[in-house]
């Protein structure tokens, strides 16, 4: 075989030329070597670079001599390609932005949930501590409600540690959790809870007479006993604030159902069953289980991160800096007691992101394998 370009001589068994790459010819049909005016100059390269809609294919051997021949797998470039990659790349971020928000609609459900929790509403309770509250809502500017207390029982012979150790024997933190159990019940069924009045406080007040009497190391007097009667009589019209016929009117009442809705269990499972429903759709669209994988891990670690981030903004008191000041600390109590649970959520979710990132890669290296 003979090259009719160069002139290079080969066996039998060579196609085509390796210094300038023409296809051979058998000897017997060697045409006319080029004379000098067809040699190349000297700007011109001795081997002319070969233009072709063909490129070698990435995978796989590139060359190949089984045969005894030289042979390069090719693969058309077909301007359709770039094309389905971009409608690939923009259906799957637009999946991964709808599971993402279904992952935070899950998240946000959940808390929601966690807040009218009977067991969270004790925790709450007893974290909650009443006499650091300020007093703003009794005319005491800056004061707190231990303060309130120990202007009211001056004359008593009360010191202010005494206050706070009779609220902490007291039964007063198992009557709030009684009275939040009925509101959080009210926002999850919208059953109504029994009214708060000043009788019901009077009641809780006479019942620790006994370790106020303890406190002081001598019974209350009936003057002292009424002037406290008096004070709790004072606070009827915060108590009508908290009654649930003001919150519904203050919320709304679409709102609360809306509220009622959102942090139910159907809701819950609904929004993670469709979160997770998302990587059919990422399979369907990139057609490979490695791309599914890939988009399904990162968006969940995304997610993940970001309610490790918002419970711990919420659990720092950034987000309510200029919210007022009592509302400002019963956030803040009630982020303290469901900030473990959605730190596990946060957590979960990230951990998983992660398996399924690995998962992929592992996948994906041994196709290559293969």
């Amino acid at each position: 075989m003979i090259c009719p370009n160069c002139g290079k001589e080969y066996n039998e068994k060579m196609t085509c030329c390796i210094s300038c790459g023409a296809d051979l010819v058998p000897a017997e049909n060697k045409t006319e070597m080029p004379t000098t005016a067809d040699l190349p100059s000297e700007n011109e390269p001795l081997i002319q670079p070969i233009v072709s809609e063909y490129v070698p294919v990435s995978s796989g051997s590139a060359v190949s001599f089984d045969s005894g021949e030289l042979f390069v797998p090719m693969k058309r470039v077909s301007r359709s390609t770039s094309l389905s990659d971009t409608v690939k790349f923009t259906g799957s971020l637009i999946a991964a932005v709808v599971m993402l928000a279904l992952i935070l609609t899950s998240a946000a459900s959940a808390g929601l949930r966690l807040l009218t929790d009977e067991n969270k509403i004790a925790s709450f309770a007893d974290s909650l501590d009443i006499m650091a509250l300020p007093a703003e809502s009794f005319g005491n500017e800056g004061a707190t409600v231990q303060d309130a207390v120990y202007t009211m029982s001056l004359g008593t012979g009360l010191s202010r540690d005494d206050i706070r150790n009779i609220y902490e024997e007291s039964t007063a933190k198992e009557f709030l959790a009684a009275q939040l159990t009925g509101y959080a019940e009210y926002i999850r069924s919208g059953t109504a809870p029994e009214r708060l009045t000043a009788e019901q406080l009077k009641a809780v007040f006479e019942e620790n007479i006994p370790l106020i009497d303890d406190a002081m190391g001598q019974p209350l007097n009936d003057h002292d006993v009424n002037l406290a009667l008096s004070e709790i009589d004072r606070a009827k019209p915060l108590l009508d604030l908290l009654s649930h016929e003001n919150i519904e009117q203050t919320i709304g009442g679409n709102t609360l159902i809306a509220m009622r809705i959102f942090s139910s269990l159907p809701a819950i499972i609904v929004t993670a069953a469709l979160a997770a429903s998302m990587l059919i759709a990422f399979r369907a669209i990139n057609k490979k289980s490695t791309s599914a994988l890939s988009w399904g891990g990162g968006t969940t670690l995304i997610g993940g991160a970001a309610v490790l981030a918002a419970t711990f903004l919420f659990s720092a008191q950034l987000p309510y800096n200029n919210a007022d000041r009592l509302v400002r600390s019963v956030l803040k109590c009630a982020c303290d007691v469901i900030s473990p649970d959605l730190y596990r959520i946060g957590a979960i979710l990230a951990v998983v992101g992660i398996v399924m990132l690995i998962w992929a890669e592992s996948l994906k290296k041994s196709g290559e394998a293969r």
